[in-house]
C-alpha cells in the first residue's frame, strides 16, 4: 500500500498479537584560585584599583580588554569525574583539567564563554615500533615490539598554554573575555582511566568536561581525593572546542554526541572517521609519514599516565591495547563494529551534531587526508548547520586566520549578531600564481609613522586581513611592509600599528596597496566545492607504460598491464619516462589555468594475476620538463569492491569494476602543465607492500576519471586545446511521496505453560517502503485497558509485553525492506493464567518528519 506524504505524516497498520495458554502444565576541598598581584611598597601613596574590564566588541569581534598575563587571572587545577571505570581499579575515571579565566569572573560576577582544548598529547609519548608492512596481503605479522621504558610526565597544574591561533597563545582569548580550559584525555598525563583512541570513552572525557562546566557533573581538587571543586558559577553556558590533528578530532567526537552547551567547534586537520584514517575502502593504509602505524600504536603512544607502579611497566591498560591489536584487523581491512564505534560521521548523519563548525584543513595533508574535512563539510551543508571551510595549500595543521576565529566565537559564544553566518562559506588560500587581484590605490599621501590610509575603494578589503603597503624611502626606492586592518570607515583603513616609520618614509598618493594571497588572506568563495564546478569525465588512451593520453573525447579499446613493485615510491614512478610498475595517462599541455574544486572519482575495470592485491589511483601535475607533483590519491582493496564491510574474493584473471574516490582537492593547475592519472597496485608510502610481481591489467574502455573542474567539462576541453559544445539538459522522472507498510504472518508466542518461569518470543515481518528523508517504524498498544499487556477476556497477563516502541529508524529512503519485529513475553512461575487465548491488537506506524 502507498500513501501521499504530508508534514509529520504517518502510515498505520493494525495487527493482532496472540499467545495460547495450554490446558495442562509440565514440570515444573576545593583548591583556591591561584591568583597574584603586584606588591605595593608601604610608603607608596594609595592608588585606586583599576576599573574592572567588561566584554567589548568592535566590528563584530571581541577585543583584548582583560588582563594579558596569567598572574592576573583565576587559574584552577581539578579533576572531572566520569561515569566509567576503564582501568578496573574500582573508582570512576577522572580527567585532569585546568582553567584560566579573567579575574572579573570572581570579583564582578562576570559570566564568560569557554574555549576548550582536549588532548591525549600533552604528556608526550614513548618511542615505539610500528607494524611491519613488507609482507603478503592478508598475512600480517602476529607481533610488534613493545615500546621502551617510559616514565609519565610529573603532574603539572598548567596542562598547556597553547591555543590554536596564529600566535599559539591562549592569552589572546583570555584577554578577549573568554575562559580557556585544557584537559588530558583518559589514560594520559595526570588523568586516570585507560586510553582508547577514537572510542566512546575518549569522547566521554571531552563531553564530561563540558557537562561539568554546565553544572551536570562533579569535579574534585585532587586525582584521588573526595574534596569537590567549587561549582562553576562563572560560565555563560556556551563552550567551543578547537585544536589541531588529534586535538581537532576530539571536538568532532564531542559535537557528534549532541552534548548540551557545545555551541561551536573548530577542527583543524581533524579525523571525522577513524576507519578512513587507518583504512581506505578495505585496504590497510597508513597515515602519510607513519607507515605501519595503526590504532593500537597510537593508543599506546598516548598511554602516558604517570602513576604506573612499578615505573615503566605500563601494565594497567595492557589488556585493552592487546585486544585492540586483534579487533583492528590488519588481515582483511574490513570495516566492522569496532570501527563503527569510532565513526563520528554516522552520528553526524543522524543529526546529532548541532555546533556551528569552522573547518580548517590543508590541501596537501597526507597525514589526516582531506576526505575527513570534505565529508564532514558536505554533511554540515546538507543539514544547514552553520559552517565555514578554510582550505589552505599547506600540509598538516594550519589554523584559520585570527579574524575568522574571532568572528566565529563572538557570534556563537558571546551571541553577538556580527553577521558571520551571512559571509562567504569558503576561504581557500590561493596559489601565488593564481592569486586574484584585491587592491586599491591611495588617494592621499600618508605621512611618516601613520596608522591610516585613504584609498579609492575599500571594498576589496576586510577587517582582520593583512594589507601590503609600499613604503617610499628617501632614496626613491620602495620597501613593502604589512599591517593588519583593524577598522574600515568609508574608504579609510586603520592599521594595527604605524607604518612608514623609517626616517623620511611615506606612502605616496596613487600607491597600490593590496592583499597578497597566503594563509592570512584566503580567497573568499560562496561555497565549497565551488558552485561553478562540474565533472570533466576523462578517458585514458593507450601508452600508459610511457605516457598515454587523457581526454574528454573518449577511450581506445583494449587493456594495458602493469607489474606491481611496492619498493618504488609513487613520485619515482610518476617522474620515470617509462616504467612497467605504473600506468600514466596525461592531458595535452593546458592552454589555460584549470581550477580543481571538489572530490575526484575513478571508475576502473581491472583484473589481477593473484587473488589478493592493492589498487591505487593518483592525480598528478606534470611540467613541460622536470619533476611533477602529486595532487591527491585514493586506494581500494579489490576484495572490498562491493562494501567496506565485506571481503568478496577475486578470481585471478577476471575483470571487475571498481569505483572509489580520491581525496578532496582545491588547486589551480597552471597553463603549460599537464594533468595526469597514474594507476599503481601498491603505494610504497601508504599501503601494505607485498613482494613484487602481481600483474594488474586495466581495461581502457571500462575506465573513466571524473575531475571536478570550475567550468565543468567545457572549460576543461577548452584548456586542453580542444572544444566541447556542451549545453546542460535534463532527463528524469518523478517519485510520488510514498510511505508503505505491509505486515506478514501475525506474531504468535505459541502455548504458555503455567507454573514455569520462561520468556517467550514471537516475531512478525514488516515490509517498508519510504521515499521520505527520514522514517520511523513504531509499535504501540492503542487500548485503554490493560495497556501494554496481553488479555484473555477480562483477564490480563501480569507482566507487560516487551517490544513496543521504536522498531527502526531510517535517515534515507528505503524500498521493500524486510524488517523483523520481535516481541517478548515473560511468564513467572507464580503468574495466574486463564485457559484460552491471550492477545492484543497493536498499531504499527510508519511516520516521517521530512516528507
Amino acid at each position: 500500500m502507498g500513501k501521499r506524504l504530508a508534514k509529520a505524516s504517518a502510515f498505520t497498520v493494525t495487527a493482532a498479537l496472540a499467545g495460547i495458554v495450554a490446558t495442562s502444565s509440565a514440570g515444573a576541598s576545593p583548591l583556591p584560585p591561584k591568583t597574584s598581584a603586584a606588591a605595593v611598597a608601604m610608603s607608596a601613596p594609595a592608588q585606586a584599583a583599576p576599573a574592572p574590564a567588561v566584554p567589548t566588541f568592535v566590528n563584530g569581534m571581541s577585543q583584548p580588554v582583560f588582563a594579558p598575563s596569567a598572574v592576573n587571572w583565576v587559574n584552577e587545577d581539578l579533576w572531572v569525574e566520569l561515569d566509567v571505570d576503564t582501568d578496573g581499579d574500582g573508582k570512576k575515571d577522572r580527567v585532569h583539567t585546568d582553567v584560566s579565566r579573567p579575574t572579573e569572573t570572581n570579583t564582578d560576577g562576570l559570566k564568560v564563554p569557554v574555549i576548550f582544548e582536549d588532548s591525549p598529547y600533552y604528556a608526550g609519548g614513548p618511542n615505539q615500533d610500528n607494524w611491519a608492512v613488507d609482507h603478503e596481503l592478508g598475512v600480517p605479522p602476529a607481533m610488534r615490539a613493545l615500546p621502551a621504558a617510559f616514565n609519565g610526565r610529573a603532574h603539572t597544574s598548567t596542562i598547556s598554554t597553547i591555543c590554536e591561533v596564529a600566535s599559539n597563545s591562549c592569552a589572546n582569548w583570555v584577554q578577549r573575555g573568554y575562559a580557556v580550559v585544557h584537559a588530558e584525555s583518559p589514560g594520559s598525563g595526570s588523568s586516570t582511566g585507560c586510553p582508547n583512541s577514537g572510542a566512546p570513552i575518549e569522547t566521554q572525557g571531552a563531553t564530561g568536561v563540558i557537562e561539568w562546566l554546565n553544572g551536570k557533573r562533579k569535579a574534585f581538587t585532587s586525582r584521588d581525593g573526595n574534596v569537590e571543586a567549587a561549582p562553576v558559577t562563572w560560565h555563560n553556558g556556551n563552550t567551543a572546542m578547537m585544536g589541531t590533528s588529534y586535538n581537532g578530532t576530539l571536538p568532532i567526537a564531542a559535537a557528534s554526541t549532541g552534548v548540551e552547551g557545545l555551541k561551536a567547534i573548530v577542527p583543524i586537520s581533524a579525523i571525522s572517521d577513524w576507519y578512513d584514517y587507518y583504512r581506505a575502502n578495505g585496504a590497510v593504509k597508513a597515515p602519510g609519514g607513519y607507515q605501519g602505524e595503526d590504532l593500537d600504536v597510537l593508543t599506546e603512544y598516548v598511554y602516558t599516565r604517570w602513576d604506573e607502579n612499578p615505573p615503566n611497566t605500563r601494565s594497567i591498560c595492557r589488556p585493552l591495547i592487546e585486544q585492540l591489536k586483534i579487533d583492528q584487523d590488519r588481515k582483511t581491512g574490513d570495516r566492522s563494529a569496532f570501527w563503527d564505534a569510532r565513526d563520528y560521521m554516522k552520528d553526524v548523519r543522524a543529526g546529532k551534531l548541532k555546533a556551528a563548525t569552522l573547518i580548517a584543513h590543508g590541501g596537501n595533508d597526507f597525514n589526516v587526508m582531506t576526505k575527513h574535512a570534505t565529508q564532514l563539510y558536505a554533511e554540515l551543508k546538507k543539514q544547514n548547520i552553520p559552517h565555514q571551510f578554510y582550505f589552505h595549500q599547506g600540509g598538516h595543521g594550519g589554523a584559520p586566520p585570527d579574524y575568522l576565529l574571532n568572528l566565529w566565537f563572538t557570534k556563537y559564544l558571546w551571541n553577538q549578531d556580527n553577521g558571520v553566518q551571512n559571509q562567504p562559506k569558503s576561504y581557500v588560500v590561493r596559489e601565488t600564481t593564481a592569486c586574484p587581484p584585491r587592491q586599491s590605490t591611495t588617494t592621499v599621501a600618508a605621512p611618516n609613522a601613520s596608522t591610516t590610509l585613504t584609498v579609492a575603494d575599500a571594498s576589496p578589503f576586510r577587517v582582520g586581513q593583512t594589507l601590503t603597503i609600499p613604503q617610499l624611502n628617501t632614496t626613491g626606492t620602495v620597501t613593502n611592509t604589512t599591517r593588519v586592518i583593524t577598522n574600515i570607515a568609508g574608504n579609510t583603513l586603520t592599521l594595527a600599528s604605524a607604518f612608514a616609520t623609517g626616517a623620511g618614509q611615506t606612502v605616496a598618493s596613487g600607491a597600490v596597496v593590496n592583499l597578497v594571497c597566503g594563509n592570512a588572506n584566503p580567497t573568499e568563495y560562496p561555497e565549497w566545492p565551488d558552485v561553478a564546478a562540474g565533472d570533466a569525465v576523462l578517458k585514458p588512451t593507450t601508452g600508459g607504460l610511457t605516457r598515454g593520453g587523457l581526454t574528454v573525447a573518449g577511450a581506445t579499446t583494449g587493456s594495458e598491464t602493469l607489474v606491481d613493485d611496492a619498493r618504488q615510491p609513487a613520485a619515482t614512478l610518476m617522474n620515470a619516462a617509462t616504467d612497467d610498475s605504473r600506468l600514466l595517462y596525461v592531458t595535452p599541455p593546458l592552454t589555460k589555468d584549470i581550477r580543481i574544486s571538489g572530490t575526484p572519482k575513478i571508475k576502473i575495470k581491472a583484473a589481477f594475476s593473484k587473488a589478493k592485491a592493492n589498487l591505487t589511483a593518483i592525480l598528478v601535475s606534470l611540467p613541460a620538463t622536470g619533476n611533477g607533483s602529486i595532487l591527491t590519491r585514493g586506494w581500494i582493496d579489490p576484495e572490498n569492491r562491493n562494501s567496506d564491510y565485506v571481503t568478496d574474493p577475486i578470481t585471478p584473471g577476471t575483470f571487475y569494476d571498481y569505483s572509489f574516490e580520491l581525496m578532496g582537492k582545491d588547486a589551480v593547475v597552471a597553463a603549460g602543465r599537464r594533468i595526469g592519472l597514474m594507476v599503481l597496485s601498491s603505494d610504497n608510502e601508504f599501503s601494505i607492500r607485498p613482494a613484487p610481481g602481481t600483474e594488474v591489467s586495466v581495461d581502457l574502455a571500462g575506465t573513466a576519471f571524473s575531475l571536478p573542474v570550475v567550468g565543468g567539462a567545457k572549460a576543461f576541453a577548452n584548456a586542453t586545446g580542444g572544444d566541447l559544445d556542451q549545453e546542460d539538459g535534463t532527463v528524469g522522472g518523478s517519485v510520488p511521496a510514498t510511505l508503505a507498510l505491509t505486515l506478514g504472518t501475525p506474531a504468535s508466542f505459541g502455548a504458555f505453560t503455567p507454573g514455569v518461569a520462561k520468556e517467550y518470543t514471537a516475531t512478525t515481518e514488516a515490509t517498508v517502503t519510504s521515499t521520505a528523508g527520514n522514517a520511523t517504524l513504531t509499535v504501540a498498544d492503542p487500548s485503554t485497558t490493560a495497556t501494554g499487556h496481553l488479555v484473555n477476556g477480562a483477564f490480563s497477563l501480569p507482566q507487560p509485553l516487551q517490544g513496543l516502541g521504536t522498531v527502526k529508524t531510517w535517515s534515507a529512503p528505503t524500498s521493500s525492506e524486510k524488517v523483523n519485529v520481535t516481541f517478548k513475553q515473560a511468564i513467572g512461575d507464580k503468574d495466574a493464567l486463564r485457559t484460552g487465548s491471550y492477545s492484543k491488537t497493536l498499531t504499527f506506524t510508519l511516520s516521517t518528519t521530512q516528507p
